[in-house]
């Protein structure tokens, strides 16, 4: 594939609406900090990068390109920053700093994040083109991009191959990618129409919706945003879900085997535990997420949540994905732990929170339908989330491999469905529904591509009264951090363009 010139521009957001009131209540850290204290996580031992796409043009030739935050700030005190792509920025710009404060700065919610490798959005972007490079920084566990490109100059198939490339560091490196959608509707497949990535949008909803046309495999209409964070911005709204992706990916590894019941050793990052994998991580804050929301801090907030006109297939809402960020419900459900389904040897009932990374499913020697097992001894609220990963090829085919997955819930009181989630286009299905007191469940997990295959799954859950407030966290949700490994440096690649969110 030939990496190209500029993408078009979609709708540039200059700040990154931060100087708000505090957010820290209405996305549930407050809450989260009241709990556990001294004790909160914060990011310590995620390594992470922040791609920024320059704040002047490629034709500006002198000035070219700027995507440096201000790391001489206070906030900044402690922290190393690297540049691994092959240009340097010529200068500061302002709406990197805004993004990296809500981030990783010293009084954001990660504020344990310590080592950051900055790129030029571009760069970022070439490094995944060449066939040597794996990932961009295979160190790094989540990186944050609040910009948005479309390639009017290229062709789709070089557009798609950008998609591939960023969905196969997510499958094959466990590499969060946290992408901003764009203020308002636009064409802008770059990054939120890829599969693998957490897409992000603005309480509000006013941002860009769905996923846009691009080839048979990238098509439109799948459901983008993931979910929504309270800012004014979607640059504002992206780095606060990295930050929290940040929290939740220390919580799992420091967590080890008390939250895991097994791991894989990557290349470049080391012991990844099931707590800490992207899948796990994305399932999380989508089925942690506030399907309503009362907000202090001058956002807009979500009243009529899946109303009429706005259902999706796999159980979201097409103008808030999963709902707004909330650190305390994800959190919850990393720390309740792994959860073997019934056919993998799980004979519990499940735990009010708490999730289940399966590596073998689909009926080539292993099982079709994945049962949990639910009793509702009062009446629950329960969100479910069922995530997993498009493949695609180690190899410059960059061929694609997508399973089909259902959720359901069954009343096994009243022996009949009860809840399902089935859309034949995403790689998501979400539950979000009342349980009967008094009533057993069954929440499954159904192979639905009719050829039996073999692939991997997260879903995470919670449950919570009713009436009452959410129920204490088990003792070994008290978890301390870990440290990860390493950074690659980028291969050189030709310019792309992007735009700010």
């Amino acid at each position: 594939m030939k990496a190209t010139s500029w993408l078009g521009l979609g709708i540039a957001g200059l700040s990154c609406g931060m100087a708000q009131a505090d957010y820290r209540d209405d996305i549930g850290y407050r809450q989260l900090q009241q709990l556990l204290g001294s004790g909160v996580p914060t990011g310590a031992g995620v390594n992470v990068v922040l791609a920024e796409a320059s704040t002047v043009t490629e034709a500006d030739t002198l000035r070219y390109p700027r995507y440096a935050p201000d790391t001489g700030q206070s906030r900044f005190a402690g922290k190393t920053f690297s540049y691994p792509g092959p240009q340097a920025s010529t200068g500061i710009s302002d709406h990197a700093t805004g993004v990296a404060a809500a981030f990783f700065a010293n009084d954001s919610i990660a504020p344990g994040i310590a080592n950051i490798a900055v790129y030029n959005a571009d760069d970022w972007l070439s490094g995944l083109v060449a066939a040597a490079t794996g990932a961009s920084a295979a160190g790094s566990r989540i990186a944050n991009h609040s910009w948005i490109g479309r390639a009017d100059s290229e062709t789709a198939a070089d557009i798609g191959a950008y998609l591939r490339l960023v969905d196969r560091v997510v499958q094959r490196y466990e590499f969060i990618q946290v992408v901003g959608m764009d203020n308002g509707p636009s064409n802008s497949p770059l990054l939120g129409s890829a599969y693998n990535t957490i897409a992000v949008g603005r309480s509000d909803g006013g941002h860009d919706r769905g996923s846009d046309p691009v080839d048979s495999v990238y098509g439109a209409g799948r459901s983008r945003p993931d979910l929504v964070a309270p800012r004014t911005t979607t640059s504002g709204a992206t780095p606060l879900v990295a930050a929290a992706a940040a929290l939740l990916v220390e919580t799992g590894h420091s967590g080890a085997g008390q939250l895991s019941k097994a791991g894989q050793a990557i290349a470049g990052i080391g012991q990844v535990y099931n707590a800490e994998r992207a899948e796990t991580v994305k399932a999380a804050l989508m089925a942690g997420a506030q399907r309503e929301t009362n907000n202090t801090a001058g956002s807009a907030n979500i009243a009529d949540y899946r109303s009429a006109g706005h259902q999706t297939a796999n159980g979201l809402d097409d103008r808030f994905g999963a709902g707004q960020l909330d650190v305390f419900g994800s959190y919850r459900i990393i720390a309740g732990g792994e959860q073997d389904s019934v056919e993998d040897g799980g004979s519990a009932v499940l735990a009010e929170a708490g999730f289940d990374f399966d590596q073998a499913f689909g009926g080539l020697g292993s099982n079709r339908t994945a049962s949990y097992r639910i009793s509702a001894l009062s009446d629950l609220q329960l969100a479910a989330s069922l995530v997993w990963n498009i493949g695609v090829s180690d190899d410059s085919s960059l061929a694609t491999v997508f399973y089909d997955l259902d959720l359901e819930l069954f009343d096994t009181t009243l022996q009949r469905t009860v809840g399902l989630s089935n859309s034949r286009a995403d790689n998501s299905e979400n539950l979000w529904l009342a349980l009967r007191g008094g009533h057993d469940y069954q929440l499954r997990v159904v192979a639905a591509t009719s050829a039996d295959f073999v692939w991997d799954y997260a879903l995470a859950w919670r449950m919570e009264p009713l009436t009452a407030a959410p129920v204490p966290l088990p003792a070994s949700a008290l978890l301390f951090s870990a440290a990860l490994l390493g950074f690659a440096v980028s291969a050189r690649g030709g310019r792309q363009g992007a735009s700010r969110v």
